[in-house]
């Protein structure tokens, strides 16, 4: 009874969410991009978890995984299809270098840092500590587009090519961090043991791999048919279903799983629109109950991860600037370009919690150390990242948008 009744409430949540707006503008921008990233459903979540009403208990969150393996399937699968590799081929080469080079480095920045802070902080093997470290690198490595999109909304500028230019790198550097991410498990894809093995991660990996190709080529195949959009769509769940229950039989990422099947999707399926417009349309309430989860999970104390956070924060906004001032400097666009356009990118957004909830399913133990570090640096960062954008055209003239 209490499964089933969180099961009702989650879902009416995600449907309210889905259909109901606060984006007020009256309300500071910073607040409207917390509410349009959807970060309030976290807090929604842990009251209706342990540290709240514990509607949502332990048990109620382990039979609530199907939904979960579907839902970070479903992400993945999503992200994949907007990389398809002939629109990629039509953008400027230089956003790709600059993408490459500003996630790259943040990625390192945070890595580094943050395995001596959990070295000092944390009783867990050397192995765990590298892991941990390199999952904080990858999650760290990539931006939100709400921000951005928010303050498009509102504001007209005069510099477009630098809007356009962070809009890419925050759409682009996602995939970069997902493909750390993949890299991270790599290192230490089996859970039950804590020393490095290479033969079990090129297994690991080719199996990955798998996981995503063997689903696609069905769907591939499907396509070719004759079919209506009731069944088309029938196909897709069905993909996405196969791939995350393929992840969740041989322990591996579903995340992955699904980024690969919608890769491979968005460049070999004729119908690679349609899929991408089906996937959109669930993204929203998809994402509301993958916050909810984490939320009904999350168990925050003041204790190490407090620090951890503020230390990952520090080092994440450092690897942004350094990253991006290094980036654009070594690929200058034709537009001014300001040193600090790294503060620009420091929103981290969904894609941030969908990670940290694939490595949980994984890693459990390493990640409860990691889920407080990302929600109090989502939180902050989705407060702040407007203005921090805003900021980097004051020199520029900016037109405030009429109600």
């Amino acid at each position: 009874m209490r499964l089933l009744l969180a099961i009702v409430i989650i879902a009416v949540i995600a449907l309210i969410g889905t259909r109901v707006t606060f984006l007020n503008r009256r309300l500071p921008i910073g607040f409207r991009n917390f509410l349009l990233t959807g970060v309030e459903y976290i807090f929604i979540g842990a009251i209706l978890g342990s540290m709240g009403i514990d509607l949502i208990d332990a048990k109620s969150l382990i039979a609530l995984k199907p939904f979960l393996l579907f839902g970070l399937t479903w992400v993945g699968f999503l992200y994949g299809l907007q990389f398809e590799i002939r629109l990629l081929r039509d953008l400027p080469r230089f956003y790709f270098s600059i993408t490459a080079i500003q996630s790259t480095i943040t990625f390192i920045v945070i890595t580094i840092s943050t395995f001596f802070i959990l070295r000092y902080l944390l009783d867990i093997s050397l192995p765990q500590i590298v892991l941990a470290s390199s999952v904080l690198g990858c999650i760290g490595s990539c931006s939100a587009q709400s921000a951005i999109a928010i303050v498009s909304q509102n504001y007209r500028f005069e510099n477009k090519g630098l809007i356009d230019l962070i809009r890419y790198i925050s759409s682009v550097d996602g995939m970069f961090a997902l493909t750390f991410f993949s890299l991270a498990l790599f290192i230490l894809p089996d859970q039950n043991h804590t020393e490095i093995n290479i033969l079990s991660s090129l297994k690991w990996l080719l199996i990955t791999i798998a996981l995503g190709g063997l689903p696609a080529l069905i769907l591939v195949i499907l396509s070719k048919s004759k079919f209506t959009q009731a069944e088309f769509l029938v196909f897709l769940i069905g993909t996405v279903m196969f791939s995350g229950g393929l992840a969740y039989q041989t322990e591996h990422p579903p995340l992955i799983s699904g980024l690969i099947c919608g890769v491979i999707t968005a460049n070999f399926c004729r119908h690679r629109v349609r899929a991408l417009s089906v996937a959109v349309t669930a993204e929203k309430s998809i994402y509301i109950f993958l916050l909810i989860i984490i939320g009904a999970g999350w168990k925050f104390e003041f204790n190490n991860s407090v620090w951890i956070a503020i230390g990952y924060w520090s080092f994440r906004t450092l690897g942004k600037l350094l990253g991006n001032f290094l980036a654009t400097r070594s690929f200058q666009p034709s537009y001014p370009v300001p040193e600090t356009i790294g503060l620009g990118l420091l929103s981290e957004g969904g894609l941030a919690i969908a990670i940290i909830l694939s490595f949980q399913l994984l890693h459990e133990a390493i990640a409860d150390y990691l889920i407080t570090v990302i929600i109090l640096s989502v939180v902050a960062n989705e407060m702040i990242s407007p203005r921090l954008i805003l900021a980097q055209f004051s020199n520029v003239k900016r037109i405030a948008l009429k109600k």
